[in-house]
């Protein structure tokens, strides 16, 4: 469930802000740089490691930006969606902490035990990058969904109930999700 409120245009373009630049972070950063870093890792084979890197310097941006907008004089909308998008980013920094731990302790637990080299990528594979790439895909489709909501001025129900500063008055009824 959504619920709908009077925002002006500008007020939405700026809501899509955090949620953009997330969509970023997971698509060109996750999927195509890491396609690419893969792609030459036998040439460089700590490559692959920038991926995460860019991604903390990208997250840390936004919680950051988050923080500064919340001070901040922006709107109560502007204000919901960087919350929104800060809550999705402290998610994804937690999977992709554990997700290098097991990538790093995967790697050097072979290395240490003399293990061969397909065993270990489809372990690290398997129990690593697979958990990964589903949630990496939940999360693409819930911040595209929020890039939409944020253009067309409307909140998640139960973001929108918890939010202290939200003004009742421009509240208008919910609306039922598409099947």
């Amino acid at each position: 469930m959504q619920q709908q409120f009077d925002v002006s245009s500008e007020e939405g373009r700026h809501a899509k802000w955090p949620h953009e630049i997330f969509l970023i972070n997971l698509i060109f950063n996750h999927v195509f740089v890491f396609c690419a870093t893969v792609a030459v890792v036998g040439r460089f084979p700590y490559l692959p490691a920038l991926v995460p890197v860019i991604s903390f310097a990208i997250i840390g941006y936004i919680l950051l930006k988050a923080r500064q907008v919340a001070a901040g004089d922006q709107s109560w909308f502007i204000k919901a969606h960087w919350q929104i998008a800060a809550k999705r980013n402290r998610i994804f920094m937690l999977l992709l902490t554990i997700t290098c731990v097991v990538t790093g302790g995967g790697l050097w637990l072979s290395k240490m035990m003399g293990w061969a080299k397909i065993p270990t990528i489809a372990l690290i594979s398997g129990v690593g990058l697979l958990p990964f790439m589903i949630v990496l895909l939940v999360l693409i489709v819930l911040g595209n969904e929020s890039v939409y909501m944020a253009r067309d001025g409307r909140l998640p129900e139960h973001f929108a109930e918890q939010s202290p500063d939200m003004p009742t008055v421009q509240q208008s009824q919910p609306i039922k999700e598409l099947p």
